[in-house]
């Protein structure tokens, strides 16, 4: 009979405990970015958070470094309900939703705090609202960051640039800035860029500062430009799916678990900054523009911002004067 007892009471202890796993909500959260840079930190911040306020009931699940497939791709998912959450860069945000890629209009802003003002004050419900739209919730903005120019030669004179191989991400974005140029551009995806600029396919290209840095760019394009050409703002978004299947305590939890935005947006800059200081001190030139250098650039590119605008559709045509008086309100 004890040993009937204690048997039952072993199989009651483990049901009880299958029934608590089981019960555990999980949610797996896709990600670009490696481990320990700003954005994965903001991330695991959220994930404690989320488990401390559900008391352990929800399991946030970080994968880095593009481990469930290239973001692009896992937009797809997302909207599918095949995985849970994507925190996603610009350029996934900018490729699927036009309206919003104008926010990375090259040289149509000239300071970040002008762009924390219209996602965060003017145009915040706007824009997510068209993430919605794709089948996904949107849940935070997230920080890419200024892009600027580098290459094997000092291209802070806009007229070195024409004829110069650059490569050029596949989106509209950059087609427009190295076409206005005169630039002799080379498509290529972003991981093949280091060999490309070995071989001489290429001989620059366009980049945030910590990825420049972490991905050895300097060792074979040394020449830094501070052009701040164009920023992007990626977002956090989770499938329908997912949060359907979660209780309105959960979804609470969830989005009240979010760091301030904010904050992981001083920390990307103050990092990249602090990169460029080290790639700086151990004798990368980096070039500071003149504002006539930065104007003759300019030049170039706001000529073609109308047909840029038009070939982005109907949906980007209707926003861009929403845009540009949200801009103007900003300060700029």
């Amino acid at each position: 009979m004890k040993k009937f007892l204690l048997g039952a009471a072993s199989a009651i202890a483990l049901t009880v405990a299958a029934n608590a796993a089981v019960a555990k909500t999980v949610i797996k959260v896709a990600t670009l970015a490696p481990p320990n840079t700003p954005w994965t930190a903001h991330l695991e911040t959220w994930k404690d958070n989320v488990a401390k306020a559900s008391g352990g009931d929800i399991d946030i699940q970080i994968f880095p470094s593009a481990q469930l497939g290239n973001e692009f791709e896992v937009f797809k998912q997302v909207q599918r309900g095949r995985i849970d959450v994507g925190a996603f860069s610009g350029a996934v945000i900018a490729d699927n939703i036009p309206e919003i890629s104008l926010m990375s209009t090259p040289f149509l802003f000239k300071d970040a705090a002008t762009i924390d003002c219209v996602y965060d004050q003017k145009l915040g419900d706007q824009f997510s609202a068209l993430i919605d739209a794709k089948g996904m919730k949107f849940l935070q903005w997230q920080e890419t960051g200024w892009v600027y120019i580098y290459a094997q030669d000092d291209l802070s004179d806009v007229a070195a640039a024409e004829g110069y191989k650059i490569r050029v991400s596949p989106t509209p974005i950059s087609r427009m800035l190295w076409n206005s140029v005169g630039a002799a551009g080379v498509e290529i995806p972003y991981a093949e860029t280091p060999a490309a600029l070995q071989t001489g396919l290429v001989r620059g290209g366009e980049s945030a500062a910590i990825s420049f840095v972490a991905f050895g760019l300097g060792k074979v394009a040394p020449h830094f430009m501070r052009t701040e050409q164009y920023h992007m703002a990626g977002a956090i978004t989770i499938s329908n799916k997912k949060w359907d299947s979660l209780s309105a305590e959960q979804q609470k939890i969830l989005v009240d678990g979010l760091p301030p935005v904010q904050g992981m947006r001083d920390t990307l800059r103050q990092t990249s900054e602090y990169l460029l200081g080290k790639y700086a001190e151990a004798g990368g030139p980096i070039h500071e523009l003149s504002e006539a250098q930065l104007t003759a650039w300019r030049a170039k590119v706001e000529p073609n911002w109308p047909a840029y605008v038009s070939e982005l559709g109907d949906g980007a045509s209707a926003m861009w004067p929403v845009l540009m008086e949200a801009k103007a309100a900003c300060g700029e």
